[in-house]
């Protein structure tokens, strides 16, 4: 405990884990979920005054289901899973939060009280239209938004607040700049759904839904990926169009987002320490275990038998 953080560690018949939260000052906190599930259960929450913040959440891993019934604004029945990000504004609701045998759950949450919210920007330009009443209003309507799929950027940050490199004063600055970063990214993301996917020039919103619909294909399918004419032909665009688009969309190469995916995906298998190196390769799609390591080496600067052993990568 450094007098602005600390890490809370439980065991119980149903779960073992840890949660760590980081205060950086009134009302903005951030708290990162690291949680295994022995028997599937549900949790009562109660969301009381003290929850007139916005949060946002990245599911890095892990499922859960929520039930939250008779709420305006909100579907009485939800599911939240790994590899995607959601924010939501749940001031004095009753929900019942349930999780499911053998799961692993590694979450990374900020809240945010609504004044501190609105400290950023105290007009209205380029804040994303959910998040307008917030800023107007202290009575705003509840919600629960799943904003869309954790990008390569985005687990490059994660990865950063989960393996700082900093202690004390130095910490707590770092730590801070990243949970912003992440915000950025996150309302960025918002603000162009809202827009209908148009921010990006030269492709109509279906292109882009389309592009979408390839990343998600070479996801399922990473361990024997189609390739560039079989993947354009599946979602029904041209080949040059998807390789054009595929890259103003994610800002890299079709196999590049699916190098990066592998590799961020190694990374988290690495860490948890229950697979040994070869498993890993095999998981993520990478046959040859020579050119794994080299791949793994160059994006986090050092092998994948030393961040098993515990060793931080560098970024």
């Amino acid at each position: 405990m450094d007098g602005f953080d600390g890490i809370e560690r439980y065991q119980h018949k149903f779960s073992q884990g840890e949660f760590r939260w980081v205060f950086f000052r009134p009302g903005f906190e951030l708290m990162i979920d690291d949680t295994t599930i022995y028997r599937s259960h549900g949790v009562e929450n109660h969301h009381g005054d003290e929850m007139y913040v916005l949060a946002s959440k990245f599911c890095v891993s892990g499922y859960s289901n929520v039930i939250c019934p008779d709420i305006r604004g909100v579907e009485p029945e939800y599911a939240e899973q790994g590899g995607q990000h959601y924010l939501f504004y749940l001031p004095d609701i009753d929900e019942i939060e349930q999780s499911f045998e053998n799961d692993h759950i590694r979450q990374v949450k900020i809240y945010m009280d609504l004044d501190v919210l609105r400290a950023f920007n105290p007009g209205m330009e380029g804040v994303p239209k959910l998040l307008r009443s917030l800023m107007e209003t202290d009575a705003a309507p509840r919600f629960h938004r799943s904003v869309g799929q954790i990008t390569p950027q985005m687990q490059t940050v994660i990865q950063h607040l989960l393996q700082s490199p900093f202690q004390g004063m130095m910490q707590r600055i770092y730590l801070e700049s990243k949970v912003l970063e992440l915000l950025a990214l996150q309302f960025t993301q918002l603000v162009e759904a809202e827009q209908g996917k148009q921010a990006v020039s030269g492709l109509k919103p279906r292109q882009i839904d389309r592009i979408h619909q390839a990343r998600d294909i070479l996801i399922r399918q990473m361990n024997s990926p189609p390739s560039i004419l079989d993947l354009a032909q599946q979602v029904g665009l041209h080949h040059m169009k998807l390789k054009q688009g595929f890259r103003q969309v994610f800002g890299t190469t079709v196999f590049g987002y699916l190098h990066d995916y592998r590799m961020q995906m190694a990374l988290q298998l690495l860490q948890d320490g229950k697979l040994s190196v070869t498993q890993i390769a095999e998981t993520v799609g990478c046959s040859h275990l020579g050119y794994f390591s080299g791949s793994f080496k160059r994006k986090y600067g050092i092998t994948p038998s030393a961040c098993r052993s515990g060793e931080k990568p560098t970024f």
